[in-house]
């Protein structure tokens, strides 16, 4: 059973990396300059494509190396506040306040899977929690600082080299840019020798453990990967919508990363980046039901886990394998 497991840990990593990504890249911009001017409507292609980079981190923690955690939300305000109070208090540049979010959020990240080292991996959701509400009382508590309750004001528009990407067209195609540049990035951990020994871990950690993995190790890696993307969506959420605030980063906010992830199918960065599209756009029908939001979140992924436990990348998987026996048995013929 355990060397079945091990197997298709295995078997999820992909040494071939498709060199596709200019070219769908260069697709994905040009549609959406051509079959979108409204602001709102690129304004919610931002956002999803902020909501995307942050559940590709979660895919890694959770999807590939096992480890549910519910503090990606936190981790992503730790990138946001980091990135904002550098430009307002210092003056700092768009990407050097984004890359110290990306740090601040990697440290975050990382520190909590120290924590977790001790404990079960069904335990580090626990610990993850707990990280999660600490950040979210330094939000509220830390009035000077942060802003408290009333948020974060003042945050300046996202400039490069000079230019201003403020304007709704310029930002969509800046976080697309960016969503695209993590996706192939996510792929090419996956690739690797530490994605590997990630979802080997995650799958079977006592056969892991047995062929020589390290993996407090490899835990501490994926969370600071996994962190590394939270604090950049931070950044870009930040710049966004040039506010931030502690209701932006709560509970229901790390529960609908959770489901894109669940829904993409776990370990699938294509399946994530789809479900996060589809989910972002769905998310804003619950503004106004923000007391009720985290009691949807959960049920749905309860219900999806039974339902369609496999998520997308499932379901695509068999209408592959589905067309192939097709196509092989019209060959026999």
């Amino acid at each position: 059973m355990r060397m079945t497991r091990f197997s298709s840990a295995i078997m999820l990593v992909d040494s071939n990396r498709p060199l596709w990504y200019p070219g769908a890249l260069v697709l994905v911009l040009v549609g959406v300059r051509f079959l979108f001017d409204s602001p709102a409507t690129l304004y919610l292609i931002a956002l999803m494509a902020v909501y995307a980079l942050a559940s590709l981190g979660l895919n890694i923690l959770f999807g590939l190396g096992g480890m549910l955690s519910l503090a990606q939300a936190a981790v992503m305000a730790v990138g946001g506040y980091t990135s904002a109070l550098l430009s307002i208090k210092l003056e700092w540049p768009f990407v050097a306040a984004l890359v110290c979010g990306a740090v601040s959020g990697a440290l975050v990240s990382a520190l909590a899977s120290v924590a977790s080292l001790r404990v079960a991996t069904h335990y580090f959701v626990l610990v993850t929690l707990a990280v999660a509400e600490s950040i979210s009382l330094i939000l509220v508590n830390e009035d000077e600082l942060t802003g408290g309750f009333n948020g974060l004001f003042g945050i300046p528009p996202i400039t490069i080299a000079g230019l201003n990407v403020s304007q709704p067209w310029p930002l969509a195609a800046l976080m697309i840019i960016v969503l695209f540049f993590g996706w192939y990035i996510a792929d090419a951990f996956r690739a690797s020798r530490a994605g590997f020994a990630t979802v080997a871990s995650g799958a079977d950690p006592q056969m892991a453990l047995a062929s020589g993995i390290n993996i407090p190790r490899v835990r501490i890696i994926a969370g600071a990967v996994g962190g590394v993307y939270a604090g950049v969506a931070g950044a870009l959420f930040a710049g966004l919508l040039q506010f931030l605030g502690p209701s932006d980063f709560d509970l229901s906010k790390t529960l609908l990363f959770l489901l894109i992830v669940v829904i993409g199918g776990l370990g699938s960065n294509a399946g994530t980046i789809v479900a996060a599209v589809v989910l972002t756009y769905l998310s804003q029908g619950l503004l106004q039901l923000r007391q009720v939001s985290p009691l949807v979140y959960g049920v749905a992924i309860m219900v999806l886990l039974v339902v369609m436990p496999h998520g997308l990348a499932g379901i695509a998987q068999k209408v592959v394998a589905v067309l192939r026996v097709g196509s092989g048995k019209r060959l026999q013929v």
